[in-house]
């Protein structure tokens, strides 16, 4: 399977909307501050995808196989408080990959990609966030070599 990694264009906003829609999927229950005022649509997930590609301080990376945009990765480098010898590091955003191309190393592909991009930029940590509830993404970063952290209480008032 001939995979290609490459940066996002504004020609893939509507591959990538089809995409955001896949990844908030397994959100909806994970956290009550995560609840979109409107249904996703196509139509304003291609809005938000133009916005992302767009964004200078946004990366996104997609994985493409027959001309199809099959996943993507979205990263970018954030400031470390001062106070810290670390001055600056890689954040992972989002990443997803179309159910029927799941388990067969896109998600690594696309991680090795961003974290090129990172390194070649003097960064030496990546962060990111997932929820307890979503397995399947904790197992594939885990795999990739992240580690786990901290944990996130939330608490309703």
């Amino acid at each position: 399977m001939e995979i290609t990694v490459r940066k996002a264009r504004m020609s893939d906003a509507e591959d990538l909307a089809r995409l955001y829609i896949e990844f908030w999927k397994p959100h909806k229950k994970s956290d009550p501050l995560l609840k979109f005022k409107e249904k996703l649509t196509l139509k304003n997930q291609m809005t938000a995808a133009r916005k992302d590609i767009k964004k200078k301080s946004n990366h996104i990376f997609v994985a493409v196989k027959d001309n199809e945009v099959i996943g993507f990765i979205e990263f970018f480098i954030k400031k470390n408080d001062k106070v810290f010898k670390i001055k600056e590091y890689g954040y992972l955003n989002s990443a997803t990959i179309l159910k029927k191309y799941r388990r067969k190393g896109i998600a690594k592909k696309l991680h090795l990609t961003a974290a090129k991009f990172l390194k070649d930029r003097g960064i030496k940590y990546i962060k990111t966030n997932v929820y307890i509830s979503n397995k399947l993404a904790l197992k594939a970063w885990q795999k990739i070599g992240f580690k786990t952290q901290s944990s996130i209480l939330i608490k309703r008032i």
